[in-house]
Parts: structure tokens; sequence; C-alpha cells
């Protein structure tokens, strides 16, 4: 018993072995190895990813160097640490400050042209613009640890031609195809919008048009109307998938025969042939055999009326825009009268025709649109049918805003179907039955209200019309055999299958056919046949609210009838609207005609009858008073269902002056209180001396803008209501939205603007000139963030 607790207790004391030890020893040194090597991985990586940033800060910047010195030219050279290539884009000093041997660095710079449009192709032919230049630029080069096989690469496409923030990539050299790219966004439905089924769950629509305005805030002019054209297929929760969109802008342009800018690249100074529609997308038109375009047998191409304000993209129109009689495409194909004149307006306003020689000057106006990223002067666009459509009735006020009832919308939709499936590709400028006569069938129920009444006279009670016009290219021969090619396609797997079940033809045809269906409600001109009767807008504020547009707007005066006829011309300078200016500037005004004859007469019109009563009536009223911010704030309220604009008499509060009883809760809407001005700032920035970069310093007034926020609103010289977040804040078309409970009848209302943190905001330039000195900057284009989208 003693003896095995005295080994028991032996054996508990006894210490480590020597193998054991030795054991350990071997474990730890391998983890500390491993953790060394870690480490020395660690550093050299690290210092491998500071030389690769390096890098491509160094290709970076040669990149951004090739953008601003000018069009690069083609080729192929290499730059070493040791050599001097190509400008010595490879400085020595850059490879030893990073600890760089034997670095180099190949450009390589292809040029793509497309002669007439179509397809690129490289290599250009060296008579042609170069409309692409793509430059890759490929380093290698041994590290400080003696690793050859670093490398890096960058491409970067450059063009003339990118005015705007879009380059499309040229083809891929590796002549790999992938997947098209997917585009979502929110459904273009908006108010205002009427999209036009195509079968399926697919549908196109037109976007409500938008005026672009050049000039500062009291001399600003309307240039351009704009408009996208978008095919989409439905995708649920507001989202549709963007399968085509076609951006218009429709411009009205003072032209003069020889500016077309010698001083100007080539590329911005060779004519195009027309854009047309080839059944299934806008390509520019390349005859077989080739051909100049129309434009080019000028003794020098047109261009813009210099010292006119007008669209950029009248460079294009005035450039393109030209017809020969013996052409097989042309710009106006469906112009059968006056040959291929241009005109110009005399003292009296009448047309009259111009010589194509230098300095004379002209009207014109053209529809472009974009092909292939480039913005391309397309073929004419031709209305084909002008409407009135019913709209919403409000607290029972007929028309009480300017969008069209459901059942207009289902009506009209159905007539555009029904028309357009006449297209079947043996008809170039429409089909055999008209679109006024389809669409003032009885049964189809388009022509409501037969009238509209306004039970009382008054200033306030606003009365709003629809107008909308039916678009549909002229048909080359191309897109009409594209056409019958799909009729004739009716097999179960066909584009037209009429087995097992039958696909409507309308539906075979819309997904080939170039047509739109265009709010006009704010181009079309509005005219009362007895203006004492009625008072009616047209056109003279452009809103952008489309249920409350400025053209149409209609108040009765006194007791009695009157008409409200909306027309528009069927060409281009029908929807192209433009602001009035100096007559000898040659630019139209909002109510003047077209740019030739046959605008002028080639008129649609719809009339809506307009019966005015006789009670005068008293309605309650409330007062906003707008404290602070710019000096023409506007003033909206909804109260439920009745909704109107406030007035503002001179030296007094707005008046709210509704159609119902108060109390009543609801909101007001505060519209235009920012204020644009210009401050004397000096600027340096490159202006364009001779057509090369130089930087130029000079005192020049800058356009600026001062943005306010609602910071109180009162009602009676208590806190009132609920101050929601501004939309669009920052921008010309921001607003604010104030709730509220309960507005009684004679409250007044004061909202107080404060002007707000990092206001004011400065205009950029966008392009100038100066002189040879680089004292003076002159001819400048403004790039102002607050009117961007």
């Amino acid at each position: 018993m003693t003896m095995r607790n005295h080994m028991n207790s032996s054996r508990a004391h006894r210490g480590f072995s020597l193998i054991e030890v030795l054991v350990a020893v071997v474990i730890l040194s391998t983890g500390l190895l491993a953790l060394a090597a870690l480490q020395g991985s660690l550093t050299k990586a690290s210092a491998d990813a500071k030389v690769r940033t390096q890098v491509a800060s160094l290709l970076q910047g040669h990149l951004d160097q090739i953008r601003t010195t000018g069009y690069p030219a083609p080729g192929t050279v290499t730059d070493t640490c040791a050599t001097n290539a190509g400008g010595d884009f490879v400085p020595t000093a850059f490879c030893t400050q990073n600890g760089l041997a034997g670095m180099s660095v190949t450009r390589t710079i292809t040029r793509f042209t497309s002669p007439a449009g179509g397809a690129f192709a490289s290599p250009g032919n060296a008579t042609d613009p170069a409309q692409f230049a793509r430059v890759t630029l490929a380093a290698t080069w041994t590290d400080a640890n003696g690793a050859t096989n670093r490398r890096l690469a960058m491409t970067s496409d450059i063009s003339a031609l990118a005015l705007e923030d879009e380059i499309i990539v040229p083809p891929d050299d590796s002549g790999q195809g992938g997947q098209s790219p997917i585009v979502r966004q929110l459904t273009p439905a908006t108010a205002g919008v009427i999209p036009i089924a195509m079968g399926g769950n697919d549908a196109t629509a037109a976007t409500n048009p938008k005026p672009e305005l050049v000039g500062q805030r009291n001399n600003q002019k309307v240039v351009s109307t704009n408009f996208n054209v978008l095919t989409y297929t439905n995708e649920g929760s507001n989202i549709v998938r963007v399968q085509r969109r076609i951006e218009n802008s429709l411009v009205k342009c003072s032209c003069q025969y020889g500016a077309g800018g010698t001083n100007l690249p080539l590329i911005f100074r060779a004519p195009q042939w027309p854009a047309i529609w080839t059944g299934d997308a806008y390509e520019v038109y390349k005859p077989d055999p080739a051909a100049t375009a129309p434009g080019a047998t000028l003794a020098n191409p047109a261009g813009p009326t210099p010292g006119v304000d007008q669209s950029a993209l009248c460079q294009e129109c005035c450039r393109d825009h030209h017809d020969v009689a013996s052409n097989l495409v042309k710009f106006d194909p469906e112009r059968t009268t006056n040959g291929v004149s241009k005109y110009r307006r005399d003292n009296s306003n009448a047309l009259v025709t111009v010589n194509p020689t230098n300095n004379q000057t002209y009207l014109n106006a053209c529809r472009v649109i974009r092909v292939d990223g480039f913005w391309r002067t397309a073929a004419d666009t031709y209305q084909r049918q002008f409407g009135l459509l019913e709209t919403e009735t409000v607290n029972l006020g007929q028309a009480r805003t300017g969008l069209p009832t459901a059942t207009a919308t289902t009506a009209y939709t159905g007539f555009v179907r029904d028309y357009l499936k006449q297209y079947n590709g043996t008809f170039a400028s429409g089909p055999p039955i008209s679109a006024d006569t389809m669409f003032n069938t009885p049964s189809r129920g388009l022509n409501n209200p037969s009238t509209v009444l306004i039970a009382s006279v008054s200033a306030t009670d606003y009365r709003y019309l629809h107008g909308r016009g039916l678009y549909v290219d002229y048909l080359e021969a191309k897109a009409r055999q594209r056409l019958q090619d799909v009729l004739a396609d009716t097999g179960q797997r066909g584009r037209c299958p009429q087995t097992p079940t039958a696909t409507p033809i309308e539906e075979c045809i819309l997904p080939y056919l170039p047509f739109t269906t265009v709010n006009l409600t704010e181009i079309a001109q509005w005219l009362a046949s007895d203006t004492t009767v009625l008072t009616v807008n047209s056109r003279n504020l452009l809103a952008t609210n489309p249920a409350q547009p400025s053209g149409s707007r209609t108040i009765g005066r006194k007791i009695g009838t009157s008409d409200n006829t909306g027309s528009a011309r069927k060409s281009n300078s029908g929807i192209a609207i433009i602001a009035s200016v100096d007559r000898n500037q040659e630019l139209i005004d909002l109510q003047v005609g077209g740019v030739d004859p046959t605008d002028d007469s080639d008129i649609a019109s719809d009339v809506q009858p307009f019966l005015v009563g006789g009670i005068v009536t008293t309605k309650d009223s409330f007062d906003v008073r707008v404290s602070g911010g710019g000096l023409a704030p506007r003033v909206f309220y909804s109260l439920n269902l009745d909704v109107g604009e406030c007035l503002k008499p001179a030296n007094s509060d707005h008046r709210c002056v509704t159609n119902s009883i108060l109390p009543l809760g609801g909101s007001i809407r505060l519209e235009n209180y920012w204020i644009e001005t210009t401050t004397t700032l000096s600027r340096t920035t490159t202006c364009l001396f001779n057509g090369s970069p130089r930087t130029a310093t000079d005192t020049i007034p800058v356009p600026t803008f001062r943005n306010y926020a609602v910071t109180s609103v009162t009602r009676n010289g208590s806190a009132f209501g609920t101050i929601g977040a501004a939309a669009n804040d920052g921008k010309t078309s921001e607003t604010t939205t104030i709730t509220f409970g309960s507005v009684g009848a004679n409250d007044l209302l004061v909202a107080t603007l404060t002007e707000q943190a990092g206001s004011p905001t400065y205009a950029t330039i966008a392009s100038c000139t100066t002189n040879g000195g680089g004292n003076q900057i002159n001819n400048i284009v403004w790039t102002k963030p607050w009117t961007l989208p």
C-alpha cells in the first residue's frame, strides 16, 4: 500500500521529456517562419498594388491629355522609361520614383468612321471625317522584386461628336457578341401620356413634350421641343423594361447659306443624308451607289445664322436639311408643291423665296433624333390626325383638369390601333381611310362632350382641354417591304401567326411602324371664336403640369356661347416652337406659322363648344402671402377634388378663390420662388482662339441661382400645417407643398422663405472663345445646374 502511493507520487511530479521539448520547438519555429513569410507576402502585395495604382494614374492622365489636346491621329507608338516616343508619356522620373525597370507603354489609336451613316468601320477612309478614335494604352513593367509579368491596359473611345454624356462604343475588336443591356425605369405612363398597347405586355408611349430654354431669366427663349418615344414591357410594380428609346428634338432654326463654319472640324460640317425608318430602327440613309448628301452640293454647307440664340442642333438642321427634286430619298418626301425652295419672312411677315447663295438666310424646321448615339437630322415627321379628348370632371364641373378621362383614353387607343392596322406595306404616306373620318365616327365616342358647361362667369374657374396628335412617318421602300414580309409570315412561329389562334393584325404591324401620339396641349394654338365670352390661353407660359396646362386654359367672361379651337401644323414646325425675337434675326415667334407656304396651309384643328351660364355665385376664398424669395412665386391650392391656382393682383397677396365651402382640409403648393440673377466675377477657363484651346481670364457677369426653402407657415399669426420636403430642390422646377387639416374662409396664410445654406450657385462655362491675348471671354455657353434634369 505504501509502495503504490509512492509510485503515484513520483509519476505526478515528473517533468517534460527532451523529445516533447524538441517537438514544441519545431512547431513554434514553423509557425514563426510562416508568419514571417506571410509578412513578406503582404509587404510585396502592398508594394505591387501601390505601383499598379501609380501606373493606372499615369495611363489615365495620358488619356485625359489626349481628350483635351485635340482629335488623336491613328497609329501605334511605344514609349519606354529610356525613350521619348509619342510625346514621352512614360517619363524617366516616374520609373525611377517607383522602382520600375523596363517599363513600356504601347499606345494604339484606331479610327472608326461611318461615311454616310450605317455601320462603323475600321480602319476608316482617310477622306471621311473620323467619328470615333479608340485609344488603347497597354503597359508592361518589371517590379522592384524582379517580377516581369506585370501588365495593365486601358481603353477609351473619343469622338468630336460626343457633345453630351453618351458615347456609343464602336464594334468590339474581338468580334465576340454578348447579351444586350437591360434598361429599367419607372413607367412612362404618367399624367398626360397615353400608352398604346402593342400586344402581350408591350406598349409604346411618347413622353410629354418639354421646351428647351436658352438665355437668362428675363430673356429666356424656347429653342426646341423635346420628347422621347419609348417601347417597353411592363414588369409590374410601376417598373418597365425599355426595349427602344427614340430621342426627338424638334427645332426651328435661322439658317444661312455658306455659314457652315470652315473653322469647324470636318465632322461637324460634312452634310448627312436623312435618318429614315428601315422597319426595325432609324438609320442614316446610305445610297447605292454611293452619292454625296444634298447639303454637300452647296458651294459651302449652310449653317446657323451667326448671332442668333437657337438650339445647338441647328448646326445639324441647317447643314443637312436640303432636298434635290430627283433624289429617291428626301428629308420632306411628301412636299409636293413649291419644289425644294427655302423661305424667309419679309418685313410684312410674308414668306419669300431665298436663293441658295452665300449669306442668304432662311427659316428651317427639323426633327433631330439619336442614331447610334449621334444627333442626326431625320426625315420629317407627319401628323396624320389632331383631335381633342374629353377631360376630367371635378366637383361636377366639366374639363377642370387637362387630363383625358379614362373613357376617352380607352376610346382613343382603340382608334389609334384601328387606324394603324391599315398600314399593310402598300402605302407610303397614309392608309386609304383618313384618320379624321375614323376619329369622328359617332360610335367611337371621341367627340364628347358636345358642349362644356361653365355654370357662372368667373375669373378663376379654369377649364382645360387636351390636344392630341397622331404621327406616322413616311415609309420608304425598305420599311414598306418589312411590313409586307411581317404580314406574310403567318405560320405558327411566324411574326404574324394566324394559327392556332389568330394574332390581331395591328399587333403584327405596330412593332414595325414608326408612329407615336403626342400631347400637343402646350404646343397647339388655341383660339376663342368669341373673345368676349371666353378668355383662352395659347401656349404663352409652357406649363409643365399636364393636369393644369397653360395652353387651352379657358375662363368664362360673360354669358354666351363660344368655340375653343385647337390647331397645329402637320409638319415639323407644328411641334417645334420658339420664342419671339428680333425679326431681323429671322426666328419665328410662338404665333407665326411654318417655314414654307405648304406648312402655313397644312393645318389640322378640332373644336370644343362652350356654354357660359349667367348665374354669378360667391365662393369661399383664403389668402396666401409669400414672404422672401423670388419676386414672382406661384401658389396652387388643392381641397379634395377642388384644385386651382391662387391669383395675385398687383400689390396684394395671392387670392385662392375656391369652388368649395370652407373650412376644408387640403394643401397649398409653392412654385417659382427662386431667384436667378448675375454676379460679376473673375473667371479663368479654356476657350477657343482660331479653333485652338487657350487659357483666358476675364471679369464677366456669371448667371447666379439663389435657392430658398419654406421655413415656416402661419395661419392668422399662429403656426400652421406641415411643410413637406421640397421636390427637385435646387432646380427651377422646385416646389414645396404645405398640407393642413383645415383652412377657413378669409384665412391668411403666411409662408416664409429663407435662403438655403450653400446658396448661391454659379453657372459654369461649357464653351467659349477668346482673343489673341486671352484677356477676353466671349460667346459663352453656360451650364446651369439648376436647369438640368
